[in-house]
């Protein structure tokens, strides 16, 4: 997208701007109607972030990020068929509630992650069978929903993005954060990877908790934010 376009920045989190903040308080009330930028800690069904995005359809408004994209982006099943179309590389992957099926699949060890949309947890590690049924059980809900299973083969790293921007170093994890906001467009989260031979592999995302958002953060939401501004448009 390009042109010129009035931009409503609307956040949870307190920028250091000269660019106009609405809280989302605020804009579930309105009747705006601009391109609205949705900046929040989580987007996931049923929270605010998602609230404001649907409100900003519902107005007719262009909205980032989209609500289909911030559902893609936790359901990790699809977060990961998207991601891989865009040229991201991922793991190996199994959804499934079976124990049995993932050992048949992976060897130990194994990282687990929630499928299930109205989690916070991030993902265990299981070395052995019995760490596995409890890693199983504890994110399934007792087996209520499926989980997703990959096989670890390295190292498990966790970076938070902010506009496909992250500051950890290593290897092709700053390509990987880019090439995901560029496929869903979620200001602000956290990525999963799992790196060895020299690569990164996305493993998952989640939402970021506030107390994790630190001044440095702030700082680099809000020079975003304060460059997308002065543009008018955001790419």
């Amino acid at each position: 997208m390009s042109g010129a376009c009035c931009v409503l920045v609307v956040s949870n989190i307190d920028l250091r701007t000269n660019t106009p903040i609405t809280k989302p308080s605020a804009f579930l009330k309105s009747s705006v109607r601009d391109f609205i930028l949705n900046i929040n800690n989580d987007y996931r069904y049923m929270k605010t972030g998602y609230y404001v995005s649907l409100h900003a359809e519902i107005l007719g408004n262009d909205v980032i990020p989209t609500t289909e994209n911030a559902i893609d982006a936790y359901r990790l099943p699809v977060l990961l068929v998207r991601a891989s179309k865009n040229g991201v590389p991922i793991m190996p992957y199994l959804v499934t509630d079976s124990v049995k099926q993932i050992m048949d699949e992976f060897s130990s060890p194994i990282v687990v992650f929630a499928v299930n949309p109205f989690s916070f947890n991030g993902f265990k590690t299981a070395k052995n069978r019995a760490a596995l049924y409890r890693a199983v059980k504890s994110l399934s809900m007792n087996y209520r929903y499926a989980i997703c299973a990959q096989p670890l083969c390295g190292e498990m790293i966790s970076v938070k993005s902010f506009f496909g921007e992250c500051i950890y170093e290593n290897g092709n994890t700053k390509e990987i954060a880019k090439k995901v906001y560029e496929t869903f467009k979620i200001p602000a989260c956290k990525l999963h990877f799992q790196r060895f031979g020299g690569k990164a592999y996305l493993s998952g995302l989640q939402p970021l908790k506030m107390e994790e958002i630190t001044p440095l953060d702030v700082n680099i939401i809000s020079k975003i934010v304060s460059r997308v501004s002065g543009k008018g448009w955001f790419d």
